[in-house]
């Protein structure tokens, strides 16, 4: 597993801006760190230690070809293999509820997670409190049928670190997937999602609340591709934005030739707290069949200048007024998460350390 996703990161260099998936990543940045440099120099040794994640992976029924290294064009979803992380790997026995923490202790981590038919499982992801220049992490979910899992997060990077994040869900009949992301990071951060509906009445959905200042960056590849009729699927990002943060959402949704009755949205609202700050959305949409539901919308404004009077008019000042609006449209979000644990998470974080 290790020597093909290192051949293949070499086959594929680092990653350019002309790269339709990198657009708008300051990819001329990837090169000055040292830590990247086995990809173009293949003089540079890297040790191959195999044996141990393939042993793992096979005790959890899990072959290497699952995660489709072959195939992969992503270089982030290849760095963490490439590099030999250590295979973290967790099956959830079928019917039973589990809550959890993910916390890589290193640079580059991979973690696998098998979840048993009918399992409940609840996952918060945990930053490394080391600062690093660069980091990459892998996730590998695969649920069986009527499992439900939640991944949640609430992020507060290091500043001036450079952070690669991939998640990838394979999801069978009747299971639900729910992700929540709360980023709170000064850092430059890339997020690559990629969900596959494999089977009929599979449910997926992405929400994240981008909450940036200073120079803080945010660049999100989402990818849901629904294989199975019946499903949906749900992407819905805020952002709030100060200084010259910036947020770059590349959102997208296929629907196969064999599923009617996809139902799919996409809704990115940001409000813009600075001159400085900016956003970016491209989303897109591939419909090979008729009977589907799919839609998109963006919007993009800035604190409600009618709503401030509204609350000064009552007695409220600025200030208040401000924090009130913005806690409203940070809150939003988190409210459609249909589970409790990270939305209980995610409400404390904010009361505690985010808007007051």
């Amino acid at each position: 597993m290790q020597k093909e996703a290192l051949e293949k990161i070499r086959e594929l260099g680092l990653p350019a801006s002309k790269v339709e998936d990198w657009y708008k990543f300051p990819t001329a940045k990837l090169s000055a760190y040292k830590g990247l440099e086995f990809i173009a120099d293949k003089g540079v040794p890297v040790e191959i230690d195999d044996a141990a994640n393939i042993e793992r992976l096979a005790e959890s029924d899990i072959q290497t070809e699952a995660f489709g290294i072959s195939k992969e064009t992503d270089f982030s979803a290849l760095l963490p293999l490439a590099l030999g992380a250590k295979s973290f790997v967790k099956v959830v026995a079928a019917g039973t509820s589990e809550n959890g923490i993910l916390k890589p202790h290193d640079e580059f981590s991979h973690t696998v997670f098998r979840i048993e038919k009918g399992a409940k499982v609840s996952l918060e992801i945990l930053e490394n409190k080391i600062e690093r220049e660069l980091s990459a992490e892998r996730i590998d979910l695969f649920v069986d049928e009527d499992a439900e899992v939640e991944l949640f997060s609430t992020e507060a990077g290091h500043a001036n670190e450079l952070k690669f994040r991939t998640i990838r869900v394979h999801q069978a009949k009747g299971s639900k997937v729910h992700i929540l992301d709360l980023n709170r990071s000064d850092s430059l951060r890339r997020t690559h999602v990629e969900d596959f509906l494999e089977g009929e009445n599979a449910n997926f959905g992405y929400r994240a609340l981008n909450i940036l200042r200073g120079s803080a960056a945010e660049h999100d590849f989402v990818r849901v591709s629904h294989l199975a009729p019946q499903c949906p699927s749900r992407q819905f990002i805020r952002n709030l934005l100060s200084g010259t943060a910036s947020v770059n959402y590349d959102g997208g949704v296929i629907a196969g030739a064999n599923c009617p009755g996809t139902d799919s949205s996409e809704l990115i609202n940001t409000m813009l707290l600075s001159d400085d700050a900016r956003i970016h959305v491209k989303p897109t949409l591939k419909i090979f069949h008729d009977d589907v539901s799919c839609s998109h919308g963006n919007t993009v404004g800035s604190l409600d200048t009618e709503s401030l009077y509204y609350l000064q008019s009552r007695g409220i000042d600025r200030k208040h007024a401000e924090d009130l609006l913005i806690e409203a449209f940070a809150k939003d979000i988190i409210a459609e998460h249909p589970f409790e644990p990270g939305k209980k998470r995610l409400y404390k974080v904010l009361a505690e350390s985010i808007l007051r």
